[in-house]
């Protein structure tokens, strides 16, 4: 009987691990709380988020973000990492005009 608790044990780890892998990351860099709107075509859903926090946002068939009073949508995918700015915009944190951003600037020649 030993076996169940260690599959159980085996299987929670494993969905654990998974779990991430379908959610989007998402960073409130503006200076104010924001609702975010999680739209997953059928179904949407808003999440308030406090300046400067963090979310993982469960997204495994992609979807589109909105924050309220921006005026426009960002489609996105499972493991994608965006954040929103001081604008209400929402850029990929790979994008070069990101604050923080995980892709350094390019160098140039003066």
């Amino acid at each position: 009987m030993k076996f169940v608790p260690v599959a159980t044990s085996l299987l929670a780890v494993v969905m654990l691990a998974v779990t991430p892998a379908l959610a989007l990351t998402v960073i409130n860099q503006n200076k104010s709380e924001q609702t975010l709107t999680v739209d997953r075509g059928q179904a949407q859903a808003d999440q308030k988020m406090a300046a400067g926090a963090s979310a993982e946002v469960e997204c495994n068939e992609g979807c589109e973000l909105r924050v309220r009073g921006s005026g426009y949508g960002r489609a996105a995918e499972a493991g994608d990492k965006l954040i929103i700015d001081d604008e209400g915009m929402i850029p990929f944190t790979s994008e070069d005009i990101v604050t923080g951003s995980v892709k350094p600037p390019t160098k140039t020649k003066q």
